[in-house]
């Protein structure tokens, strides 16, 4: 998946990036970018020393991207069936109870995965690269954002 960003700041080897919308998206919203109020924020590894306001080609590979989708929706829905189901057995009489149970095991996982983000930016297979710099705000050219 490549996609153009702006360098939003700067991290160390890393840099914040904000994707920019593709012309031919539209406003279907699917990744939410057709609403101008949400950006897609990311972290990419910056190899190639972009600075702040940079228009640069992101590129994270497609398994990367369905390891991160699953780990991010599929596990904290599986937790929250999971829970579902365990409360079901446990409080039988009590919807209130499965709920709360449900929507603990879906935090619970919630809370597991952000405990393990600092793991999941070393792991190159979930880590977006920053591939060029395809427009420099340092060049004289027209600022980007």
């Amino acid at each position: 998946m490549d996609r153009a960003g702006i360098v939003v700041n700067q991290m160390g080897e890393y840099s914040r990036v904000k994707l920019v919308r593709h012309t031919a998206c539209g406003n279907c919203g699917a990744c939410q970018l057709g609403d101008d109020q949400k950006d897609i924020m990311l972290i990419a590894k910056n190899a190639v020393k972009a600075k702040d306001g940079d228009l640069v080609e992101v590129s994270m590979e497609t398994g990367g991207v369905l390891s991160a989708a699953f780990i991010m929706y599929i596990l904290p829905l599986l937790g929250l069936f999971i829970g579902l189901l365990v409360g079901q057995v446990f409080f039988k009489g009590s919807d209130a109870m499965t709920a709360f149970l449900g929507l603990g095991f879906m935090a619970a996982i919630y809370v597991i995965i952000k405990l393990n983000d600092k793991r999941f930016l070393r792991n190159e297979k979930y880590t977006a690269k920053i591939l060029k710099i395809l427009q420099s705000e340092h060049d004289g050219m027209v600022p980007l954002s």
